[in-house]
């Protein structure tokens, strides 16, 4: 499995750096410290890797924040826009509504005025 060569690779560095600090003649002491900033290396590098992913998922996360603002931006303007265009068609509905009572209004009161010539011809007409 791959973790299996993994662990073989990493033993045979393990073995490599141990053979060639014996061929160099370094000191057991030596070896350790040598070990120990390597150790803090490692830990350093993985704490960096660690300060990259934070940083790459909190870039991700503002990406995706400012994507759903600009979804939620072009929705409001959609339905605002259909908002607007409801409003033209009800003024156009409501000024039609007006002109209509309006005529109707004159045609009543033409009624009206000639109802009401007619009711005097009639009574001149009774009068003797």
């Amino acid at each position: 499995t791959l973790q299996e060569t993994v662990w073989t690779v990493e033993e045979e560095a393990y073995a490599a750096r141990v053979a060639w600090n014996h061929s160099i003649g370094l000191s057991y002491a030596t070896y350790q410290e040598l070990q120990t900033h390597r150790d803090h290396v490692y830990a350093y590098e993985t704490h960096i890797q660690t300060h990259q992913t934070q940083l790459q998922l909190q870039s991700t996360l503002i990406q995706t924040q400012h994507q759903v603002s600009e979804t939620r931006f072009q929705i409001q303007q959609t339905a605002m826009a259909k908002l607007r265009e409801t409003d033209r068609e009800l003024q156009v509905q409501l000024i039609e509504t007006i002109r209509v009572v309006r005529d109707m209004r004159r045609e009543m009161s033409d009624m009206q005025k000639e109802l009401i010539s007619q009711q005097e011809q009639l009574r001149r007409e009774r009068q003797p």
